[in-house]
């Protein structure tokens, strides 16, 4: 498909960049708990630093681990503005209620600017995904499932992991089994040109054109076939060939930082191809906080619409959701439903699921 057939001028794709920086979690510091008598277990409620090399260079996050042996792991990807600190809780939790390994990547590259979180760097976090999942798989001695769970900026990253067709250790199984997207920007040539448009104006906006242009090696002029090539709507061929069970999307139709369109284009793109996609549409808050709405760009303080999610969060009605899904496909073995579904009107699923 031409590259510029994916390309919005639209205000809304800069509004994916502009992620809500939360306060950093202290992670504990010291060795990864792994031990030759139980590498994968951990008594204690806590998650801790966690390393692995990628391309000769240490790729760090945070890893927690359950007090049995675990037969599946979770993958976290964090969106922009965040590192694997925001999901130190998720980690815990995951470990602790759904008995699952949890890892969490910072992506190498990212840094903390005077006190702002920078770095678009998708790519390198797609590889440290992997490696992350690779090695906790030989360590522990395998997971009969492995989850990918991205959110925001994580959806560009996990997208383009799911795309690299990984496969485990022994080389003849897909390496991932079912891929969450949640709230994902998956289409980085719209979030460049919307950033460059309020760039001029807007520091958030600056400070994305300029990461973006860090990762990709100059503008979308210079290098049009290497924004390409981190879109993830232009890889859904890859992502059908990877061996996926199938993607479970969620995205809140007011959404102000990443436009739900994004969502629906991923959504159309992965059915055409076979691959089984379920998008789930939220529009009220539905008793959780709002996030970051459109509407909330025009001054309305109080809306009863959902918003964009911040990571960190347990209780706003995209991250619950992806959450919920999760647990029930963990501990049930639940299948992933198929079908594009709105919460808070009308309901309407491909496959009545």
């Amino acid at each position: 498909m031409p590259i510029q057939s994916r390309v919005s001028l639209s205000v809304l794709g800069l509004l994916c960049v502009l992620a809500v920086l939360v306060a950093a979690v202290a992670v504990p510091a010291g060795a990864n708990p792994l031990d030759d008598e139980n590498p994968c277990t951990d008594d204690a409620d806590t998650a801790s630093a966690h390393s692995v090399e990628v391309d000769g260079q240490q790729a760090t996050g945070v890893v927690a681990f359950p007090d049995t042996d675990p037969s599946a792991l979770v993958v976290f990807a964090h969106g922009y503005g965040h590192t694997s600190a925001s999901w130190v809780d998720h980690a815990r939790r995951t470990a602790d209620q759904l008995g699952a390994a949890a890892v969490a990547m910072d992506y190498r590259g990212t840094e903390d600017v005077d006190g702002t979180v920078r770095g678009w760097w998708v790519a390198e976090g797609a590889a440290d995904l992997i490696a992350a999942a690779r090695d906790l798989e030989a360590r522990c001695g395998g997971f009969d499932t492995i989850v990918l769970f991205g959110v925001s900026m994580g959806g560009n990253a996990s997208g383009l992991a799911v795309a690299a067709q990984p496969t485990r250790n022994d080389g003849s199984t897909p390496l991932f089994d079912w891929w969450f997207n949640l709230e994902g920007a998956t289409n980085v040539i719209e979030t460049y040109q919307g950033a460059r448009v309020l760039a001029p104006a807007n520091t958030f906006a600056a400070n994305a054109r300029a990461d973006i242009e860090a990762e990709m090696g100059g503008t979308f002029e210079e290098v049009p076939e290497v924004y390409a090539e981190h879109a993830v709507v232009n890889r859904v061929d890859d992502i059908a060939a990877s061996g996926v069970k199938g993607v479970y999307m969620a995205h809140a139709a007011e959404d102000g930082l990443v436009p739900i369109n994004q969502s629906i284009e991923l959504d159309a793109l992965l059915t055409e191809a076979g691959v089984p996609s379920t998008l789930d549409v939220f529009t009220t808050r539905d008793g959780g906080e709002g996030g970051t709405t459109l509407s909330g760009y025009s001054g309305q303080d109080v809306s009863p619409l959902a918003g964009h999610a911040t990571e960190t969060s347990t209780t706003h009605v995209v991250m619950r959701a992806g959450l919920d899904r999760l647990a029930e496909l963990l501990e049930e073995d639940a299948p992933l439903c198929q079908g594009r579904r709105l919460h808070g009107g009308p309901v309407t699923a491909r496959l009545g699921c």
